[in-house]
């Protein structure tokens, strides 16, 4: 990830927001906050997917005309888009037809988009099948962050001040440093207080293992933060244990929070229907906003760090002056 991606990411100047037009008013309230924090120009978008664009009844079932489905689209989008002019900031109401999976990622390309705002659906099993969350789609295709409102997100407190608390929930896995880069840059341009955290799963481990598990999950952790920004912004490293799709859903609703950070790994089938993964349980949990990256395959997994030793309980006792090509993994 380059510097000039991470700037564009932690102060977006186009922001897409993807709406179904019934989402409640906390959606917007975030929407706005979000374009206000960073002067970000707003492409308000709504995709009619195609089994509404039908021209003639099939077996007497009701149908809506395409002519009148447009219009209405066009009336509430222009609706929507006065909320955001109303504040100050510049937006553009896009009318597309297709599969919003395959609409969005093309748009977003093709606008230069520096983050996706949606909605979450709460969906699982059969319907999970019959309809996938937009949301889940987007998280596991685009490149660019994709903050996902979920059914009991909070509004913000207020309409320009930062987020004043972060949290990046990492699994300590290739994407790492890559999300650590990023989460640090925003808790700086903020000042916002970051927390790490890490769950071990320790099922099977002998006392010994999980101590050693734990020693080095902290220092993995303690590497994601560089030392120049430890004394720049307050942050914290917790490593807990636990079965991470779980324990980390209910971690994060213990702490209070501004924002969440998660990388994105796609899911499994099953967790995918059931609606199982971490992703998808700290997104209709939180009462925060989620932040979710996809892991890119040609991210640059490795870092040369200055690491600190630490003795058993994970407190730093000395700096040592060697160095390790040190590979999360």
């Amino acid at each position: 990830m380059t510097q000039n991606t991470i700037a564009r990411w932690i102060n977006p100047k186009v922001i897409l927001v993807a709406t179904n037009l019934v989402e409640g008013h906390t959606f917007m309230l975030h929407a706005i906050y979000q374009a206000k924090l960073s002067r970000a120009r707003v492409l308000l978008l709504h995709v009619i997917p195609p089994s509404y664009l039908r021209t003639e009844s099939v077996y007497g079932r009701p149908f809506i005309q395409p002519s009148l489905l447009s219009q209405y689209v066009r009336a509430k989008l222009d609706e929507l888009a006065a909320e955001f002019q109303c504040e100050g900031i510049g937006c553009e109401p896009i009318i597309l037809n297709g599969l919003p999976e395959d609409q969005i990622p093309t748009l977003v390309e093709s606008r230069m988009v520096d983050r996706i705002i949606v909605a979450s659906r709460n969906a699982s099993g059969v319907e999970r099948l019959i309809g996938a969350s937009i949301a889940e789609a987007l998280i596991s295709s685009v490149a660019i962050p994709v903050c996902t409102i979920g059914r009991h997100t909070l509004p913000p407190l207020a309409s320009t001040t930062p987020p004043k608390r972060i949290l990046l929930a990492t699994s300590l896995q290739r994407e790492s440093p890559m999300l650590a880069g990023f989460a640090n840059a925003l808790a700086e341009s903020h000042h916002s207080h970051l927390t790490l955290l890490h769950v071990l799963d320790c099922a099977g481990m002998t006392e010994q293992e999980r101590e050693v598990a734990r020693c080095k999950a902290q220092l993995q952790l303690s590497w994601l933060v560089p030392k120049e920004a430890r004394s720049r912004h307050q942050g914290v490293v917790l490593t807990q244990e636990g079965e991470p799709t779980s324990f980390i859903p209910a971690a994060i609703s213990s702490m209070s929070q501004d924002l969440i950070i998660l990388g994105a790994p796609f899911p499994s089938l099953i967790s995918w229907i059931l609606g199982t993964s971490v992703v998808h349980r700290v997104i209709e949990e939180a009462e925060c906003p989620v932040l979710t990256i996809k892991y890119s395959a040609g991210s640059d997994t490795s870092r040369e760090v200055l690491y600190d030793s630490v003795d058993s309980e994970g407190l730093y006792v000395q700096s040592s002056r060697e160095t390790q090509q040190i590979t999360l993994s």
